[in-house]
């Protein structure tokens, strides 16, 4: 599959921008940034961006797999 997925190198730059997403949820969560803010708008910012990179990754790996059926069938 590592060998499909360079061939296709705009997959790879869409992973790596959702890896993007679920770090910086993390950060966000953990870290002491904005803490002006309260605790549970701080919390659902690093869920909403959680869960936008998780589903955006999961879609991404469905197109790519998608992609790849319809080369093999050609």
């Amino acid at each position: 599959m590592f060998r499909q997925l360079i061939r296709h190198p705009v997959y790879i730059f869409k992973f790596a921008i959702y890896v993007l997403f679920i770090c910086f949820a993390v950060i966000f969560y953990f870290s002491g940034i904005l803490p002006d803010l309260d605790k549970s708008v701080k919390n659902m910012y690093a869920v909403i961006i959680l869960l936008y990179g998780s589903y955006r990754m999961v879609r991404t790996y469905q197109d790519f797999k998608a992609e790849l059926r319809n080369e093999n069938e050609e």
